[in-house]
């Protein structure tokens, strides 16, 4: 009986509780309606629980009295109180600062942010798939303090400069070291002889060969303490990138992007269209000016012109004669400009696969961009694959691997200090000239024909095969300079797993590309060899092969004390090849680009190796989950220099809110102090520490020893060799705080910063007489000094709305303290240049100027104009006073709205295509004309009364107003060289731009579940659509040296965009 009624009572039991007992089920989403997978679902106070599967949706039983909490990484956690409900739908917010919490450390690997001193930032890797820049870099830009990214022009394809910091070394390269998936990967952008960096085509940025869907986080390094572990190879700052892996899950994901982009010019220099070609007010068809006649005081009869002898006949049959007088009112700007610029465009498509299991996953893509430039036949074509896989085949190994492949194609166009640049032979020519019928044939008096001859404004009969300035449209039809590269990336990684509390990390890498260039310019080309043809072809190899060994151990050494100790050993090995052939003088007149079609030949080739090793160490230890200690250490040794030199590096951080007394602050929710050190370098060029040889060529004996018949010979170099050499060494020290306020809605982070590097390398004179101009040394001393400030404010934030305010701020002070008697080292090679001159910042420009008294006020001559220096100087400062950027965001429900802004404010910027085009005449400033009201003299002393209505301006330069007619603007007060006063040509470059905006909806998820899809989202972007400055007709963002320390100057350098993208994505 006893026995019945206990399993009676078990019974009864066992039914009340299945009746307490019911089943929820519901999905969660993200703010923007897409499925979570993995996000923890628990009954609050039990161990009964379960995870979203890949559509988000749950199932679990509970309590009647129950409360679900949800969480997931990188979102705020919500409670939902059960009650009577069987459904329950749960949207999650991301956590900003959660997010930003955990980052990614020079070795790969991950840490959180809050226990850190030293300063780095996180650009997410979908801003910058969402600003639709075709390159990595330039969706970068703004969104970072104290990280300048500038787009040297808007040609496809074109390279960026980026800077940390500012200038951390002279002579070499300003971009910091890339880091993708571990291993480090090339960021080159290879002038070779595709011209100097003052003139050619535009180079590339390599690591934009990366499809910015492939991007999972992106990490920017930016004290020395930070990047210490890379040594001499981390003085410019590290960026950290990671690329996607697969998910665990019961499917596979598909992804599916697609986007179109129209781009347009975003300035045109203003021209004047009211004076035609010719000099002091008469027309002249061969003139290299527009200061010609009164273009509306013509007849407006057709051309007078001289039938009888020479002319040129155009491809389509025009027949051009030599004008004898110029009646015709035409002007055609506004047709030659269209007839080279076009509205770019481009289509990116992007398909991505990726899942796993319980042990495995994987992540395949495939991306292609097609883009047609600005400039007709400039176009660009990147296609990309990449497979990431990682195993865990037991519970102590794991095995992950990455490959990508990216195949670029593009079409060049050549620009800027170049005679067959575009903007030379567009901008220089005459307003009452039509570039149109530019090519054809030209025939003499004597009737014998010219084929295949150019029109320009300098030349119009195509009368000499020196154009002497290309016609825009031969350098955009006739002028090839392809470009084709080949990359692959391939990284391996293993981890065993030995003891719990250990493992060890084999990690291996390759980066390697061809580059393969041509320059093609037919006969008749402007320039003494392009006139007669030439084929230039280059072949690029470089390859980098990266080892780590590392071994990460982590043990508590009391209750309240933890270390985690890192040690590892690194090999790297580089090889740079070029080889180069230069055909000149075709053999028959033809656009065959064909080396047997060549009279001469020029080959030249290029090899560099080097080598190195580190031995690193870092210590991390936690005491009392408040004060974080991280101490590193990295000695390393190369083959470019002798020794070994060892870069130290520490930071410690506090947070100072696990105090008791602020532990429940309802103000400051998070405060930490940090303090950082930290030395890196840079390593003098390969081959520097030794004398080496050169070849030459004795060309003025007879042919016995004709370089031509058997080749030249080699001597020394006249650099000498230093075998003293020792890297440049940056040392930094940094101290600021992060804290967030209000519940985590405001988040601030200040950082001040000061760094000092010793030792830059650059040539140092040396007295011929000994046998050499110049040593590589070890000579100079520069600093920077600075404040960036980030925040982030949570304005209101609901269910389904929600609003976010973001911005960074920074103001980095350069100075070259020290070049041990080097009066100034050119950086670009201009008639402004870029220079490091002691007591300025690098980059200073530097040219001729005007005569001041000792009050600044200019020292005038008899007719009240400025006079030029006989010594040149410094004329302006391209840095800025700061930088900063501004962003809003917001979303409600499936729309979501963001803008950023971005500022330079006060640095300088020389416009010297303004400059230049005020000697040629055609500028729209020297386009004015006045009535005089008073009496005024002009540069020559010549007296215009008043009422006389004269072309020019009038200022005044400290003794009255003065005429600026033709005389000045052709002599002191335009042009280029050193008979100008360039110093006048320097502008305020500030600047404000809306740097991006872009609106993003997501479709209904009724209709997206009837399609069986995950998300459908549909988005438009603006770029670069609004930009306030004074410079005139340009983009002060480009740089005429393109990819390069010397930058704020503009030499008809070719045009920047602003662009309209139209994008859909599609997740399965």
């Amino acid at each position: 009986m006893q026995k019945i009624y206990s399993v009676t009572v078990v019974l009864l039991l066992l039914g009340l509780t299945a009746f307490a007992q019911r089943s929820v089920t519901g999905r969660v989403t993200d703010a923007n309606g897409d499925a979570l997978i993995g996000v923890n679902v628990i009954e609050r106070g039990t161990s009964n629980g379960t995870i979203t599967d890949v559509s988000g949706n749950f199932s679990i039983q509970v309590q009647n009295d129950a409360t679900l909490v949800f969480s997931f990484i990188g979102y705020t956690s919500v409670s939902e109180v059960v009650g009577t409900r069987s459904t329950i739908n749960v949207s999650l917010e991301e956590d900003v600062l959660q997010l930003s919490e955990i980052v990614v450390s020079a070795l790969g690997f991950e840490q959180n942010k809050d226990k850190l001193g030293s300063t780095s930032a996180v650009v997410k890797a979908s801003d910058v798939a969402r600003s639709g820049e075709t390159g990595l870099l330039n969706g970068m830009a703004g969104k970072a303090a104290g990280v300048r990214i500038a787009r040297s022009n808007g040609d496809p394809g074109a390279g960026s400069t980026i800077q940390i910091r500012g200038a951390n070394t002279i002579t070499g390269s300003s971009d910091p070291l890339f880091i993708v998936d571990g291993i480090p990967v090339s960021n080159s952008s290879l002038t070779g002889n595709s011209g100097s960096r003052a003139g050619g085509t535009s180079e590339q940025s390599r690591i934009n060969d990366l499809n910015p869907e492939d991007i999972e986080s992106i990490q920017v390094l930016k004290g020395a303490s930070a990047a210490a572990l890379w040594g001499s190879r981390a003085a410019n700052g590290v960026v950290v990138i990671t690329t996607k892996k697969g998910k665990a899950g019961d499917k596979v994901n598909i992804s599916f992007s697609s986007t179109y982009s129209i781009d347009q010019i975003n300035r045109r220099h203003p021209l004047q269209d009211k004076f035609g070609q010719g000099s002091n007010g008469n027309y002249s068809p061969t003139s290299a000016n527009s200061w010609g006649d009164r273009i509306a005081d013509r007849t407006g009869e057709p051309d007078a012109v001289n039938t009888t002898g020479r002319y040129f006949q155009a491809d389509d049959g025009t027949i051009y004669y030599p004008i004898t007088a110029k009646n015709s009112r035409e002007t055609f700007l506004d047709e030659n400009f269209d007839a080279v610029f076009q509205d770019g465009s481009f289509w990116e498509n992007s398909l991505a696969i990726s899942g796993g299991g319980a042990k495995s996953n994987f992540y395949f893509s495939f991306g292609d961009l097609d883009q047609k430039g600005i400039v007709r036949n400039a176009d660009y074509r990147r296609t990309t694959l990449r497979l990431n896989s990682s195993t865990q085949f037991n519970d102590w190994m794991a095995l992950s691997s990455k490959a990508t492949y990216a195949h670029t194609s593009s079409n060049r166009i050549q620009q800027s200090s170049n005679v067959n640049g575009l903007y030379l032979g567009l901008l220089r020519g005459a307003p009452d000239f039509d570039n149109r019928d530019y090519k054809g044939t030209y025939y003499d008096n004597n009737g014998t024909a010219f084929p295949n001859r150019q029109r320009s404004y300098r030349r119009y009969l195509g009368d000499n095969q020196n154009a002497t300035y290309n016609n825009p449209l031969w350098t955009t039809n006739e002028l090839k300079n392809p470009s084709v590269v080949d990359r692959f990336i391939v990284s391996s990684e293993m981890t065993i797993s030995p003891l719990d509390w250990m493992d060890v990390i084999l990690r291996g890498g390759v980066d390697s590309y061809t580059d393969r260039r041509e320059r093609f310019f037919p006969v008749g080309s402007a320039g003494n060899v392009p006139s007669l043809g030439q084929l230039d072809a280059e072949n690029f190899k470089e390859t980098e092969v990266n080892f780590d060994g590392i071994i990460r151990a982590t043990r508590p050494l009391s209750s309240d004390i933890n270390l985690n100790a890192t040690i590892g050993w690194n090999i790297n090995d580089r090889k740079y090849i070029r080889d180069r052939v230069d055909a000149q003088q075709f053999l028959i007149n033809t656009d065959l680009r064909n080396f047997n079609n060549s009279k001469l030949f020029f080959p030249d080739n290029t090899y560099r190796h080097r080598r190195s090793n580190r031995l690193y160490s870092v210590l991390a230890f936690d005491f009392y989950d408040q004060l974080f200690l991280n101490v590193n250490g990295t000695q390393e040794a190369a083959s470019t220099i002798a020794g070994t030199f060892f870069y130290p590096a520490a930071d410690v951080a506090w947070q100072f809110t696990q105090l008791p007394s602020l532990t429940n602050n309802s103000i400051l929710s998070f405060g930490k102090l940090r303090l950082a050190y930290g030395q890196v370098g840079v390593e003098p060029q390969p081959y520097r520490d030794r004398t080496t040889f050169e070849g030459f060529s004795y060309n003025a004996y007879d042919d016995g020893l004709d370089p031509l018949l058997y080749g030249g010979g080699f001597r020394y170099n006249d650099d000498k060799g230093n075998p003293n050499l020792k890297p440049e060494v940056k040392t930094e020290f940094e101290i600021g705080t992060d804290l967030r306020l209000f519940n985590d809605k405001l988040g601030i982070g200040f950082t001040y910063y000061s760094n000092e590097i010793k030792d830059l390398l650059f040539e140092v004179g040396l007295a011929p007489s000994g046998g050499f101009n110049s040593v590589y040394a070890n000579a100079g001393t520069m600093t920077n000094k600075g404040v960036e400030l980030d925040a982030n404010y949570t304005i209101f934030k609901n269910r389904d709305w929600q609003v976010n305010l973001y911005g960074n701020f920074n103001n980095n002070r350069n100075l070259v303290t020290d070049l041990k008697g080097t009066e100034s080292i050119e950086l670009t090679t201009q008639s402004i240049s870029s220079r490091a001159v002691q007591g300025h910042a690098l980059g200073s420009f530097w040219s001729t100027r005007a005569q001041r008294n000792a009050d600044g006020s200019f020292v005038l001559d008899a007719n009240g104009f400025p006079q030029i220096d006989n010594d040149q100087g410094v004329v302006g400062d391209p840095n800025p006073d700061w930088r900063g950027g501004l962003g809003f965001s917001t979303s409600f429900k499936g729309l979501s709205l963001n803008v950023l802004f971005e500022t330079f404010q006060g640095g300088d910027y020389a416009d010297r295509t303004r400059f230049v085009l005020y000697q040629f005449g055609t500028h729209a400033d020297v386009g004015n004309e006045v009535t005089l009201t008073q009496d005024l003299r002009n540069s020559a002393g010549v007296v215009f009364p008043a009422g006389t209505t004269v072309r020019g301006n009038i200022e005044d330069f400290g003794a009255g107003p003065v005429l600026k007619d033709e005389r000045w603007y052709t002599s002191l007060g335009g042009g280029l060289g050193g008979s100008a006063i360039n110093e006048f040509a320097i502008s305020d470059g500030s600047w404000t731009r809306l740097r991006e905006i872009s609106l993003q909806y997501k479709l209904n998820n009724e209709w997206v579940k009837r399609m069986k899809l995950t998300s459908v989202d549909l988005g438009i972007t603006g770029r670069n659509l609004v930009l306030w400055t004074k410079v005139q007709g340009i983009d002060p963002e480009i740089n005429q040296s393109g990819v390069d320390s010397g930058f704020g100057i503009d030499y008809f350098t070719n045009p920047s965009t602003r662009s309209w993208l139209f994008s859909i994505k599609v997740n399965y």
